[in-house]
């Protein structure tokens, strides 16, 4: 739940606030919860643990791998400076469930391994009698938004369709983001409260700022970022002086707050 808000804050007491939250979640960043720590079924000599909802270690042979699920993002439990995020427990337990009976596959993209040294795969697991790709499963199930980095797109198609069937049915973030709507101003000045939630956004752009492929959107001390791809081309359209809405989580940012958007699915246009 979210805690009452407090209103009338100055704006030097807000920022000191803000810089301390995000100091705080730097040096305090939560270790693996228990379920993160339960090993999973897998093949004999084989032991698999969950991250996070879009993280899992694989331990065979004596070594360990750890993969990352190309294509999506999950809500955060162990980011190094954020708090843990809404809907972050849900997401691990699904991605628990789903690994119950052990990996059948696992297929790769383009690049092999992230610069932290992950593996990037689309996981495939047998749920009810058929494959699944656990990727796609948590997108469906509204527990993750897209994050599609080129040149890895292999599946892409299927991630964007499975967000846009969650964003259809109302399922997970997006239907406890359309119970919550701010204005940009109202999400600042709520931004210690609101920061790892997902929220729907109303925001008058008044200042695009474009840097090689990232675009910000700003109004105040709230701003929209997106990078350019194919599937952020409506976002890129936008210009100064359009009224969006956005659906999205909310972050903290020495700056003010943000709103990663990683497809033109969660942005619309007012009046259009």
């Amino acid at each position: 739940r979210l805690r009452p808000i407090i209103y009338g804050w100055g704006e030097q007491m807000r920022n000191l606030f803000l810089a301390l939250l995000c100091a705080l979640a730097t040096s305090f960043a939560p270790g693996l919860s228990p379920a993160a720590k339960a090993p999973l079924a897998a093949s004999p000599g084989t032991e698999i643990r969950a991250v996070d909802g879009d993280t899992i270690e694989i331990h065979a042979g004596g070594e360990r791998t750890r993969v990352r699920y190309l294509l999506i993002d999950t809500p955060e439990l162990h980011h190094p400076t954020r708090p843990v995020e809404e809907l972050g427990e849900e997401a691990l337990q699904l991605n628990l469930k789903l690994l119950a009976g052990g990996i059948s596959r696992m297929e790769y993209d383009r690049e092999r391994n992230d610069r932290y040294g992950r593996s990037l795969a689309y996981v495939f697991a047998v749920r009810e009698g058929r494959e699944v790709m656990v990727n796609e499963e948590l997108a469906a199930s509204g527990l993750a938004l897209p994050m599609i980095i080129n040149p890895n797109r292999r599946y892409s198609e299927r991630i964007l369709g499975a967000v846009d069937a969650a964003r259809t049915a109302g399922r997970g973030l997006w239907g406890r983001s359309a119970l919550r709507t701010f204005s940009a101003a109202q999400a600042w000045s709520e931004a210690p409260y609101l920061a790892g939630v997902f929220i729907t956004l109303r925001l008058t752009v008044e200042k695009r700022e474009l840097s090689r492929n990232r675009l910000v959107l700003r109004q105040g001390r709230t701003s929209i970022v997106a990078y350019r791809g194919e599937e952020t081309e409506g976002i890129f359209s936008v210009k100064e002086g359009d009224r969006v809405v956005a659906v999205g989580k909310l972050v903290l940012s020495y700056a003010g707050c943000e709103m990663p958007l990683g497809s033109d699915l969660q942005l619309r246009q007012e009046g259009r």
